[in-house]
């Protein structure tokens, strides 16, 4: 079916407009847009809205197979899951970075796996540059230099407060 017009609308028995289109957007109208088919959806530029959702008992994806997925928000972005795990994997490089706050590891167990263990020297010398990692009471981490043993004053490891 081919159809000429300047707009185009379907409404519901209520008059509400459901859907509308012209030649500067396609409005869709309805408490929820559900797209079906087993290629997911593509779009062309950026997307906004303010909720995404899985169907129940599915997985929600975001991919880009070919190029970079950007999430932004000018407050904040939170991710959740309340029954199962978080993973974040790459090919390369991954980065945490805080511009001006602290980044946070919350829990009883923090493993750092698969780390390069250095071979100390015979004679026990300590090099330049190479530091030790040490940790406070509450867990806040610092560095301590080579030469010296991991001893932090109050500053350092007080609770609450930024270094």
């Amino acid at each position: 079916m081919t159809s000429f017009a300047e707009k185009f609308t379907i409404k519901n028995r209520k008059g509400e407009t459901l859907f509308q289109a012209d030649d500067k957007e396609v409005v869709i109208s309805t408490e929820r847009l559900r797209v079906t088919g087993s290629g997911g959806i593509h779009f062309q530029g950026s997307v906004q809205t303010p909720l995404v959702t899985a169907e129940p008992f599915q997985q929600l994806r975001l991919e880009s197979p070919t190029r970079t997925l950007h999430v932004k928000a000018p407050e904040g972005i939170g991710i959740e899951s309340r029954a199962g795990d978080i993973s974040a994997s790459c090919l390369k490089d991954l980065k945490l970075q805080s511009k001006e706050g602290a980044i946070w590891l919350d829990s009883e167990r923090v493993e750092l796996r698969n780390l390069k263990t250095a071979i100390p020297t015979t004679r026990g010398r300590s090099y330049p540059g190479i530091y030790q990692l040490c940790a406070c009471e509450n867990g806040r981490l610092f560095l301590a230099p080579p030469e010296k043993a991991c001893q932090a004053d109050n500053i350092v490891c007080k609770e609450n407060e930024k270094v």
